[in-house]
């Protein structure tokens, strides 16, 4: 008996030993943070002759119910239910095929009008495997992940384009995936391994690694390290700059105000495209990305739409006070627009325009500008406009002319006999115009939705609307755009923010800053500036963001 018990102690000795120095077979130095966009390097020991999982991910899970927007909360919770992912999730491996495996698919505009190629083009990805696929022996390795369902969670946020901008918001590889298996750039030579490091000596189990997480993580974000599957500390995001909680980026808000700066002084040369050329500003320069659980798309809009907002005030407020506004067509435009940016738009944008759908439109309609824009610079154009100075500038005279005889109340009043929604003529300064209260509205309505839509003001439809088709000239047609600016804006902000999609307001700020402080110094200048070549130069760059936004050449992809 006593035989038996010496043989269970020393057996269950033996265990514990054992067990110990499996424990003690794992070490690794972690620093306590790095500053957001640096590389987290990674040194330790593993039991020789294993392969090696680093898993590096956010402690604080995100579920669906955490998405603030209401599109993005309810399709998340359709697909995944109450499951639980980090919003930052990388496994460092020397064994990548055991998690993914390199192929060739299909990406861009894989469905819809413009499914062809160029704009459907193939690309090179590193396609995650299913948790079916993944061995046995690997999935105790992968962290805070232990089920199905958050694998797969992981793979909608990394490959699916929704997702790519809604959690994991780091930009795809070429047009592809976003990084989450990776493995050593110099043994594996692919475009996810870029700037990771894995150095493995099997013999004796040391190992180094080095990756740089996503360069806007938020400040004070801890991110865990495993390895292989047991936790082996956290470190802690530390801020890089000035960091846009809504707008999710580390940007210097000088960036922000010159650059809108400039919006603001093309915007005077152009007439138009303010909100346009704002939104190309947000996508491409700034990168805004949007909190975690809202895709990026829906915080660029509503950010937009405060610059057209506070932009066509000033103006809007010397019309008024010159009596230069044709009120029976603004109200019914501006209603349509307000039942059309509220309503609509709104709506229909965030749930049919998340980034990957809202960049390739926006590209499509800075290609019409662009070629607005370089018709404009013709001969034949400059010459139309010209005569079209002419008159506002007979206009202006004419109205100087009504204020020191004391006529200017009387011609600046509108005028008609009898109202009709369908057609009536109106009377203003000493004109005869054709009103037509329902054509405004409905267009109003379809004009308020697109530009809504897109977070923009909407003058690149208002203005050739009004003179080309309702055949008013500038000095009528000019308020009557700015009002319409102005009721997309306030329309197109409350349904956002109702839905859940705030401004980043202190962004918002300095947009509208730099872009009205352009608004001001634009006019000075612009008598300066070589007109046909500065619009050419401009058509040929709205040109190059449509090539971009569409990935029509296959460098920009």
């Amino acid at each position: 008996m006593r035989r038996k018990k010496t043989v269970w102690f020393l057996a269950l000795f033996f265990l514990v030993l054992t067990g110990a120095g499996a424990a003690r077979a794992m070490e690794a130095n972690i620093p306590a943070s790095i500053t957001a966009g640096t590389p987290l390097n990674i040194e330790g020991s593993i039991d020789p002759g294993r392969e090696l999982y680093v898993v590096v991910g956010s402690e604080i899970m995100f579920k669906s119910e955490d998405a603030i927007g209401e599109q993005e909360r309810e399709k998340l919770e359709k697909k995944f239910g109450d499951t639980g992912v980090p919003q930052t999730y990388y496994v460092v491996t020397s064994a990548p095929d055991t998690l993914a495996k390199p192929k060739v698919s299909a990406k861009g505009q894989t469905s819809g009008i413009f499914a062809f190629p160029p704009f459907k083009y193939d690309v090179r990805v590193n396609k995650i495997l299913g948790w079916a696929d993944i061995p046995d022996a690997v999935k105790p390795m992968l962290g805070m992940i232990s089920s199905e369902e958050q694998w797969n969670f992981l793979i909608f946020t990394h490959e699916d384009k929704f997702g790519i901008n809604t959690i994991a918001k780091e930009p795809p590889i070429g047009g592809g995936n976003t990084r989450m298996i990776v493995s050593d750039f110099d043994t594996n030579k692919e475009g996810w391994n870029k700037d990771v490091s894995v150095k493995l000596d099997k013999a004796t189990g040391k190992f180094s690694v080095s990756i740089t997480p996503y360069k806007h993580i938020a400040p004070d974000t801890p991110l865990a390290v495993y390895v292989n599957g047991e936790k082996a500390g956290t470190t802690t995001i530390q801020k890089s700059g000035f960091f846009f909680k809504t707008g999710g980026i580390y940007m210097n808000p000088l960036v922000v105000l010159v650059g809108a700066f400039l919006i603001g002084v093309l915007f005077v040369i152009m007439g138009a495209a303010g909100g346009l050329f704002t939104a190309a500003f947000q996508v491409t320069i700034l990168g805004t990305k949007g909190p975690i659980g809202v895709n990026a798309a829906n915080t660029i809009k509503p950010t937009n739409l405060f610059l057209t907002l506070c932009s066509p005030i000033t103006g809007l407020l010397n019309y008024f006070k010159e009596k230069r506004f044709a009120w029976p067509v603004a109200i019914f435009f501006a209603i349509g627009i307000v039942i059309g940016a509220f309503f609509l738009g709104p709506t229909f944008s965030a749930k049919y325009l998340p980034l990957k759908a809202y960049k390739f439109y926006l590209g499509i309609i800075c290609l019409v500008i662009g070629i607005k824009l370089f018709i404009e610079s013709l001969p034949s154009s400059i010459e139309k406009k010209k005569a079209m100075k002419a008159i506002v500038q007979k206009f202006n005279a004419a109205v100087k002319e009504a204020k020191e005889s004391g006529k200017a109340l009387e011609l600046g009043k509108v005028e008609f006999d009898k109202f009709n929604l369908n057609k009536f003529d109106m009377r203003f300064w000493g004109e005869t115009f054709v009103a037509r209260p329902l054509i405004m509205l409905f267009s109003g309505v379809l004009m308020g939705m697109i530009a809504a839509s897109f977070g923009v003001g909407g003058g690149f439809m208002f203005m050739p609307f009004m003179t080309t088709v309702m055949g008013y000239p500038m000095y009528l047609a000019v308020p009557i755009a700015l009002a319409g600016t102005f009721a997309t804006s306030t329309g197109g902000i409350a349904k956002y923010i109702l839905m859940g999609y705030q401004p980043d307001w202190i962004m918002a700020v300095c947009i509208a800053a730099g872009a009205m402080l352009g608004g001001m110094v634009g006019p000075k200048i612009q008598k300066h500036l070589p007109e046909i070549f500065l619009k050419r130069l401009l058509a040929g760059a709205l040109i190059i963001v449509f090539m971009n936004y569409t990935q029509l050449l296959w460098f920009m992809r």
